[in-house]
């Protein structure tokens, strides 16, 4: 499973992005701090990184339109041993925005 809730080492990130003509593109990363330096008393040019490893693409999974996600939470189990995670857009008071929530599940 992604980012387990119960291990403090992995955190899901949103990243979004929007451009006028385009649209919006939403990417949602697993972060795992686990071998990263922690840089408080590290020397300089010394530090690991943080990594990350690319979930989902929202691109790809022929979900239109995709809007301006910008909340997410961990869901119910499914009976498949995946887990839910649920993403949410709000449409801003703004005709041309929409309120959407979309429920992915992830192994």
């Amino acid at each position: 499973m992604a980012a387990d809730p119960l291990d403090p080492t992995k955190f899901l990130v949103l990243e979004r992005s929007f451009v006028v003509g385009v649209g919006t593109k939403i990417r949602i990363y697993e972060s795992d701090t686990s071998d990263a330096t922690n840089i408080l008393d590290a020397p300089l040019g010394s530090a690991r990184p943080v990594t990350k490893r690319l979930l989902v693409d929202l691109a790809d999974l022929g979900l239109d339109p995709i809007d301006n996600i910008e909340g997410m939470t961990w869901g119910p189990p499914l009976p498949t041993g995946e887990r839910t995670l649920v993403l949410v857009s709000d449409d801003n008071f703004a005709d041309q925005q929409i309120t959407q929530v979309v429920a992915l599940a992830v192994r």
